[in-house]
C-alpha cells in the first residue's frame, strides 16, 4: 500500500511528540494510521493479538502438527511477532518476528511432540505497543513479553 495524505508527526496522549513521522492513511478496516515513507505502518498498527493456530500434539497419537501452511507471505500483521506455546503449562517453544511480507520469519517446518500427553499447543500472534513498550499475546499465559529483536 503506497502512503499518501500529509506528512504527521504522532504524538501521545499528553502532546509529547514520539519521534515517528509519515503520511496518514486508512487500514483496511477503515482506522486511521501513520505510514513511513517506505508505505509501512509504524507499532505494527492494525494489530490485535490472536490465534492464528492450534493443534494437540500427543507422541502416541499426532505427533507431528504440520506448520508449512502458516508460511508464506500475508499470513500476520507486518512487524508483529509470533510464538509456539503450549496452553496447559504456559511452555513456550518457538518465537519470531513477522516481516514486511507478513511472513513468520523462523517459523519451523514442524513441530514434534515428544511427550505421550497431550500438548494443548496454539500458534500465535503478539503486537507491539509503544505505549508500555510490551508485545501482547492473546490468551492467559505470559500474556505480555518484553520485545525481542529478530
Amino acid at each position: 500500500m503506497a502512503a499518501s495524505g500529509k506528512t504527521v508527526v504522532l504524538a501521545d496522549e499528553e502532546g509529547r511528540v514520539g519521534g515517528v513521522s509519515g503520511k496518514r492513511g486508512l487500514l483496511p478496516g477503515g482506522k486511521g494510521a501513520v505510514y513511513d515513507d517506505d508505505g509501512n505502518c509504524a507499532f505494527c498498527c492494525g494489530c490485535e493479538p490472536k490465534v492464528l493456530a492450534w493443534y494437540t500434539t500427543n507422541a502416541n497419537t499426532n505427533p507431528v502438527w504440520n506448520l508449512r501452511p502458516y508460511q508464506g507471505t500475508r499470513k500476520a500483521p507486518p512487524n508483529s511477532y509470533w510464538r509456539i506455546i503450549e496452553m496447559s503449562a504456559c511452555l513456550i517453544y518457538h518465537t519470531g518476528c513477522v516481516d514486511k511480507q507478513g511472513r513468520l520469519v523462523g517459523l519451523p517446518d514442524e513441530f514434534r511432540s515428544n511427550y505421550y500427553y497431550d500438548g494443548y499447543m496454539e500458534l500465535q500472534i503478539g503486537c507491539y505497543d509503544p505505549k508500555d513498550g510490551l508485545i501482547h499475546w492473546p490468551g492467559h499465559c505470559q500474556p505480555t513479553s518484553y520485545r525481542y529483536s529478530c
